[in-house]
């Protein structure tokens, strides 16, 4: 006698059919093409946005053994650069130490070898800059008053004070904001992508095409697909996003940290395939458990919850990225996704602080596909009530 079993297709002509309908359904959709729009532009004013955050208000300057003129120089109106406000110290090692402390922008000093300037931060030169030409016009402007020359012929015997940077923090803003972006992006990207297979496989059911599907193809492969589709679909959108970031940086000229915006660019759409493989096969068995839309909130609400929490603990670390609590999240699975990218982009995550969280999430990833993989099997032909995991599970 014939057997009745339906002739399904090998595994991997399964998965590319799947694959490619779902890249062909949603690739040329509407909404595929005004959201990756908004985001691309939205991405490409946030890269720009540090160039209009300003450093630190706060420009005041210890002195030390300067002159009355001296100090009336720096604070002048009217001269060149910055006006900061002075605040007199007992000695040079007070100054210094409250430059290091960040009590103070940055100090000045006068003794036997000269006048020299420290200044805290790089990202304040501007500051540095102004006290240099501040203290060499005042001391041009004495050699005008003793030797009554002119001008021109002195401007040249007036040395310039050497300044020195005790922090080169140039780029330190724009590396907070292009972590606050990173992890914004993969959250949405992450989610968005895993919610989309658990809709898609929630369509299938309550239209019965599922039915269709499963007389050519097995339901391991029909999962596969659709994840690698929407999965491809989700890259496709985060390359053109990462692209307009890139662009807009190159082309405007105001990152002082190009490139380090094209690495972790690269990186972002790595991690964003680590951490979606890791949802989207999670969202699938889900998905799988329900034969209505409005059935499928609920149910998801615990991944939701994660993937949020994941980007609290982005947003708070922003105030010290290289803490030590973030690291220790960055290992953690359902974090790693979006905080190690974000801990690259403000330049303090180490190779293995890289290279070891990539490997125990992919380990996750294996088993959460198996476990996604079976409740999608056992579940994707129920079109009754909701199910529920342990019945699932229970399930021969």
């Amino acid at each position: 006698m014939a057997s009745t079993e339906p002739e399904h297709l090998p595994a991997v002509v399964s998965v590319r059919l799947v694959a490619g309908r779902e890249l062909r359904t949603r690739l040329g959709s509407a909404g595929f093409t005004v959201g990756t729009l908004v985001t691309m532009v939205i991405v490409a004013i946030l890269v720009l946005l540090p160039s209009f955050l300003g450093g630190d208000d706060d420009k005041t300057v210890a002195v030390v053994g300067l002159s009355q003129a001296q100090r009336d120089a720096l604070v002048a109106d009217g001269m060149p650069g910055e006006r900061p406000d002075i605040k007199p110290v007992d000695d040079a090692a007070e100054a210094r130490r409250l430059v290091k402390d960040e009590d103070v922008a940055g100090a000045v000093i006068a003794d036997g070898s000269g006048v020299r300037i420290t200044i805290g931060k790089k990202s304040d030169s501007a500051l540095g800059d102004a006290l240099n030409v501040r203290l060499g016009q005042q001391a041009l402007a004495d050699e005008l008053t003793d030797r009554g020359v002119d001008p021109a012929a002195v401007a040249g015997s007036v040395d310039t004070a050497a300044v020195t940077y005790l922090k080169d923090d140039a780029g330190d803003t724009q590396r907070v904001v292009l972590a606050y972006v990173v992890s914004m992006i993969l959250f949405t990207q992450i989610i968005g992508s895993g919610a989309a297979v658990a809709q898609g496989v929630v369509e299938e059911k309550s239209t019965r095409v599922i039915e269709i599907l499963l007389a050519k193809v097995r339901p391991t492969p029909l999962l596969v697909g659709k994840v690698i589709g929407i999965g491809t679909l989700g890259l496709v959108q985060l390359l053109a996003v990462a692209v307009a970031g890139v662009a807009t940086a190159s082309i405007a000229g105001t990152l002082a940290i190009e490139s380090t915006i094209v690495e972790v660019a690269w990186a972002s759409l790595a991690w964003y395939l680590l951490g979606y493989a890791f949802y989207g096969f999670l969202y699938g068995g889900v998905g799988s458990m329900v034969s209505r839309q409005e059935e499928l909130a609920g149910l998801t609400v615990p991944l939701q919850l994660v993937n949020s929490a994941a980007l609290v603990a982005a947003v708070l670390g922003l105030q010290d990225i290289g803490s030590d609590w973030l690291a220790a999240l960055s290992y953690i699975p359902p974090f790693s996704a979006i905080i190690v990218p974000m801990r690259m982009a403000g330049g303090v995550a180490t190779s293995f602080e890289i290279v070891a969280p990539a490997l125990i999430l992919v380990l996750s990833t294996a088993f959460v596909a198996w476990l996604g993989g079976i409740i999608y099997n056992r579940s994707i032909l129920n079109t009754g009530k909701r199910m529920k995991l342990a019945q699932v599970l229970r399930r021969a």
